[in-house]
C-alpha cells in the first residue's frame, strides 16, 4: 500500500519539478530575447571587418604606431577611373562626378590632381635653393664637371620650347632649380588638367577620382550609402553610356564579402535546416520531435548570439557563416533522445535520466574543444568558439529544462530507418580478428600515401578572396597608379630628426634601383622632399663651384649682363642662413600631406615609459611590388631599416598556431584517455580514444591525395573532430549499448548525418577558410561515423 501510495504522489512530484524547469527555461529564454532585441534596436552589433577575425602581432611600439598610422591614411578609401574616348568629356564627367560625391553625406574628401598650389611648392623651395641639387647634379659636381650643366643651361635657353624667363636667370643661370622641381614627379606616368589626374587606360582616358568615405567600409549602412552614392554620381554624368567606371579599394572587397557571406548564411542554414526536418520526419515520422527540434534549435542560435555579443560586442558576417553548422550539431540532443523513447512507454523524464549523464559528458567534451578554439589568440576563432559552444549549451539547457514538460508523447519510430541502423551495425557485430588486422593494414597504406603529399599553405588571404572579376578590375587601377601603395612598407627608425634623414637618403638610391630592376613600380621617401641638415650644407658646398671664382665665366659663357656676377655671388653667400627647415616644412600643404609619413617621438612620461616611445621612425610606401623577398634582401644591410609586412607576418604566426593547434589535438586525445579510463577499463578507454585519432589521421590522409594544402582552418577543423566524434564511443561506450546498440547507433548516424551536412554545406563556401574548415569536418565526422561502432564491438567482446 506504502508502496502504491508512493507511486501515486511520485507522478504529481515528478510533473510539478519538470513545470518547474520549464518555467525557468521560459523565463531565460524570455530574457534572453529581451536583451537581443535591445541590443539590436541601440546599436548595430553585426561585424564585417575581415581585420577584426585576425590574429594581433605582437609589434615593438614603433612599428604598432607605423601600421595604425598607415591604415588612418588608407582606411575608407576608394579609388573611381572613369574611362572614354573623348579626353574632354571624360575630364568634365569626372569633375561632374567629384562634384556630386562631395555633396554626398557618405564622404568626407574627394580629390584627383594634386591639391598642392605650385605657387606656395616654389615658395617653400625657392629661398632655400642654395642648398637643394637633384641627385644627377650632384653627382656631376660630384666630380666638378660644371661645363655639363652650363650645356643643359644653354640648351634650355635656347631652346624654341625653353621655360627660362630672365628673372629666373637672373636668380639660378644654370636653371637647376626647374630641374629640382620636375624630379617631384618621377616615376609618376600620370598627367593632370583642370586638377585630374589623367592616365591611359586601353587607348582610352583615364580619369582617376579618390574618394574617403566618412563612415567604416565595413559598416553594412556605410557600405551601401557609399555605394549609392557613386553609383547615383556615375549615372548623372553619364548621360550617353559613353563612360566606364572602374573601381578599387577594400569597400568593393568588403561590399562583396558582405554580400558572399549573407548569400552563404542564407543558403546554408536554409539548406541545414531542410535536411534536419527530413531527416526527423523520415526517421520518428511525427510532428512532435519536428516542434522540439525546432525549438531546440531556435534556442542554440538565440543563446549562441548572446553568448557572443556579451563576450565580444559584435557578431562577425563569418562567424554567423561558420556558426550555421551549430544546427548540425545541436540537433544531436533531440536524437539522441527521441532515439532512446522510441517503442517505449516511459515519461520524458526517465527517459532523459537514463541518457543525461553521457549527454552531459558530451556536451563537455564538444564544449572543451570549442574552449580550446578560444583560447588560441585568433579572433576571428575565439568569436565561433564563443557562438558554438554558447549554442550547445543553450540546446543542452532545453533538453534539460523543456523536453521533460514537453516532450512526454509515445513515438512510435519509422520501422525502415531503426533497420538501415541494425544493418548499419550488423557488420560490426560480426567482426573477426582478421578484419581488424585488414582494417589496420589499410589505414596505414592509405595514411601513409596521402600524408606524403600533404603540404601546408598559411597565406592569410586564405580567409576572404575577391572574386576574379574584382581582382581583375583592381589591378587595373593599381597598374595606371604605378602599383598604388602595397600594404608593406619600409620603416627607418634613428635617434634624432637629422640621423632619420640621412638613413632616408642613404635608402633613397636602393630604392631607385630596386624600380629599374622592377621589383617594384613606385615609393614615397620623406627624405626627397626633405633633405637632411648635413644634405642641405653640402650641396651648398658643392654649389660654390657655380658661385665662386667661375661665376664670371659662367655669366659671360651664357652671355648675361656681367652686373649680374656680384648679384649672384652676394645672394649665394646669403643663402647659408636659408637652408629648409623641418618646422617651416611641415606647416605647409606639401609638409603636412607627408606627415603621417613622420613618427616622432612621443613626450616622455615616467609614469608609463613606453620601449621605443623616444625613437624616431619615417614610413616609406612601396607601390606595385613585384618581388617582395628581393626587395627586403635589398633594404636590409642598411642601418635602422626594416620591412613591415603585417601580411606576411600574420601568415607566419597562423603556421605557428596550426602546429600548436595539431600539438593540442595530441594533448586533448591524451587527457582524454586520462579521463575515460576513470569510468572505463583502459583497452575501452584507449578505443574510444583512437576512434576520433584515426578519423583525423585519414581525414588528412585524404586532403593529402586531394591535393588540399593544410591550413590552421585544418588544424582547428581536426580539434573539433575529437570534441563532436568522442562523443559517439561515449554513447557506445553506455552500458545500456550492449542490449540497445541499434538506438545507440540509430542516434549516431542521424547525429552524424545532420552534422556532416551542416558541415559538408561549409565546404561548399566561396571564402576559402570556410570551405578548408567545413571540408575537414565533414570528412572526420564521416570517418568518426564509420569507426566508432567498433566501440560497440570491443565493448561486447571485452564483457
Amino acid at each position: 500500500m506504502a508502496l502504491g501510495g508512493s507511486k501515486i504522489t511520485d507522478k504529481p512530484q515528478t510533473d510539478c519539478r519538470a513545470g518547474l524547469r520549464l518555467v525557468l527555461w521560459l523565463l531565460l529564454l524570455a530574457a534572453a530575447v529581451i536583451f537581443g532585441v535591445k541590443t539590436l534596436k541601440e546599436r548595430d552589433v553585426v561585424e564585417t571587418d575581415i581585420l577584426a577575425m585576425l590574429p594581433h602581432l605582437q609589434q615593438d611600439a614603433l612599428t604598432s604606431r607605423a601600421l595604425d598610422s598607415l591604415e588612418t591614411r588608407l582606411a575608407n578609401e576608394s579609388y573611381l577611373v572613369l574611362t572614354g574616348e573623348d579626353k574632354a568629356a571624360t575630364i568634365k564627367a569626372a569633375r561632374g562626378m567629384m562634384a556630386e560625391l562631395a555633396n554626398s553625406p557618405a564622404f568626407s574628401a574627394v580629390r584627383s590632381g594634386s591639391e598642392l598650389d605650385p605657387k606656395d611648392i616654389y615658395r617653400l623651395y625657392f629661398p632655400a635653393r642654395f642648398h637643394l641639387l637633384t641627385e644627377s647634379q650632384r653627382t656631376l659636381l660630384e666630380k666638378g664637371k660644371v661645363d655639363v650643366l652650363i650645356k643643359q643651361a644653354e640648351i634650355a635657353l635656347y631652346s624654341a620650347f625653353g621655360f627660362a624667363s630672365s628673372e629666373l636667370i637672373s636668380e639660378d643661370p644654370l636653371l637647376l632649380f626647374p630641374a629640382l622641381m620636375q624630379g617631384f614627379g618621377k616615376g609618376h606616368r600620370l598627367g593632370e588638367e583642370e586638377g585630374i589626374l589623367l592616365g591611359n587606360s586601353g587607348g582610352q582616358t583615364a580619369a582617376i577620382i579618390m574618394a574617403k568615405g566618412k563612415d567604416s567600409v565595413f559598416s553594412p549602412a556605410a557600405q551601401e550609402a557609399q555605394l549609392n552614392a557613386i553609383n547615383s554620381a556615375f549615372d548623372k554624368v553619364n548621360q550617353g553610356n559613353q563612360l566606364s567606371l572602374l573601381k578599387a579599394g577594400a569597400l568593393f572587397h568588403a561590399l562583396e564579402a558582405t554580400q558572399s557571406a549573407k548569400a552563404e548564411v542564407s543558403l546554408i542554414g536554409s539548406l541545414s535546416l531542410a535536411g534536419v526536418v527530413l531527416l526527423v520526419l523520415l526517421s520518428f515520422r511525427s510532428l512532435m520531435p519536428l516542434l522540439m527540434a525546432s525549438l531546440t534549435l531556435a534556442s542554440a542560435m538565440v543563446s549562441a548570439s548572446l553568448f557572443t555579443i556579451l563576450i565580444f560586442g559584435k557578431l562577425h558576417l563569418l562567424t554567423l557563416v561558420f556558426g550555421t553548422s551549430l544546427i548540425g550539431i545541436a540537433i544531436d540532443y533531440s536524437f539522441h533522445f527521441y532515439a532512446e523513447r522510441m517503442d517505449r512507454n516511459e515519461s520524458a523524464g526517465k527517459t532523459l535520466s537514463r541518457i543525461l549523464p553521457a549527454l552531459t559528458l558530451a556536451l563537455a567534451t564538444s564544449v572543451l574543444a570549442y574552449l580550446a578554439l578560444g583560447f588560441t589568440p585568433f579572433p576571428g576563432m575565439q568569436q565561433v568558439a564563443a557562438f558554438c559552444g554558447g549554442g550547445l549549451i543553450g540546446a543542452y539547457l532545453t533538453l534539460y529544462l523543456a523536453y521533460p514538460a514537453l516532450a512526454g508523447s509515445r513515438i512510435q519510430g519509422s520501422s525502415a530507418v531503426i533497420n538501415l541502423a541494425s544493418s548499419f551495425l550488423a557488420p560490426f557485430e560480426a567482426i573477426g580478428p582478421k578484419a581488424v588486422v585488414l582494417g589496420n593494414l589499410i589505414i596505414f597504406v592509405v595514411g601513409a600515401a596521402g600524408l606524403g603529399k600533404l603540404s601546408s599553405h598559411d597565406d592569410i588571404r586564405s580567409l576572404q578572396q575577391g572574386s576574379d572579376a574584382l581582382m581583375a578590375e583592381e589591378a587595373r587601377v593599381r597598374n595606371l597608379l604605378s602599383g598604388g601603395v602595397d600594404n608593406q612598407f619600409l620603416l627607418v627608425r634613428a635617434d634624432s630628426m637629422e640621423a632619420l634623414l640621412m638613413r632616408l637618403e642613404a635608402l633613397a638610391p636602393v630604392l631607385t634601383q630596386a624600380e629599374k630592376d622592377q621589383l617594384l613600380q613606385s615609393h614615397v621617401n620623406l627624405a626627397d622632399y626633405l633633405p637632411s641638415g648635413a644634405r642641405q650644407l653640402e650641396d651648398y658646398r658643392l654649389q660654390r663651384q657655380i658661385y665662386g671664382p667661375k661665376l664670371g665665366y659662367i655669366v659671360a659663357r651664357l652671355g648675361l649682363d656681367a652686373e649680374l656676377e656680384a648679384d649672384l655671388s652676394a645672394k649665394y653667400q646669403a643663402g647659408v642662413q636659408s637652408p629648409l627647415a623641418a618646422e617651416a616644412f611641415f606647416t605647409t600643404a606639401l609638409g603636412a600631406s607627408l606627415k603621417p609619413l613622420l613618427l616622432e617621438p612621443k613626450a616622455k612620461d615616467a609614469k608609463a615609459p613606453e620601449s621605443g616611445a623616444q625613437e624616431w621612425g619615417a614610413i616609406v610606401l612601396l607601390g606595385g611590388i613585384q618581388d617582395l623577398p628581393a626587395v627586403n634582401e635589398a633594404v636590409s644591410a642598411l642601418p635602422g631599416v626594416t620591412l613591415v609586412d603585417k601580411v606576411g607576418d600574420i601568415s607566419a604566426l597562423m603556421g605557428n598556431y596550426r602546429q600548436t593547434t595539431l600539438w593540442l589535438l595530441a594533448l586533448a586525445l591524451f587527457i582524454a584517455f586520462g579521463v575515460f579510463a576513470l569510468r572505463h577499463s583502459r583497452k575501452l578507454a584507449a578505443a574510444m580514444v583512437a576512434v576520433p585519432a584515426l578519423a583525423a589521421l585519414l581525414s588528412l590522409s585524404l586532403l593529402g591525395l586531394l591535393g588540399s594544402p593544410l591550413t590552421l582552418f585544418h588544424a582547428l577543423a581536426l580539434l573539433l573532430v575529437f570534441g563532436i566524434g568522442v562523443d559517439y564511443s561515449l554513447f557506445f561506450a553506455r552500458d545500456e549499448s550492449r542490449e540497445d546498440g541499434h538506438r545507440v547507433m540509430l542516434a549516431v548516424l542521424l547525429s552524424a548525418t545532420s552534422t556532416t551536412l551542416a558541415f559538408g554545406l561549409l565546404a561548399l563556401s566561396n571564402t576559402p577558410a570556410i570551405h578548408y574548415f567545413g571540408l575537414t569536418l565533414a570528412l572526420g565526422i564521416g570517418f568518426t561515423l564509420l569507426l566508432s561502432p567498433l566501440i560497440h564491438t570491443f565493448k561486447r567482446k571485452l564483457n
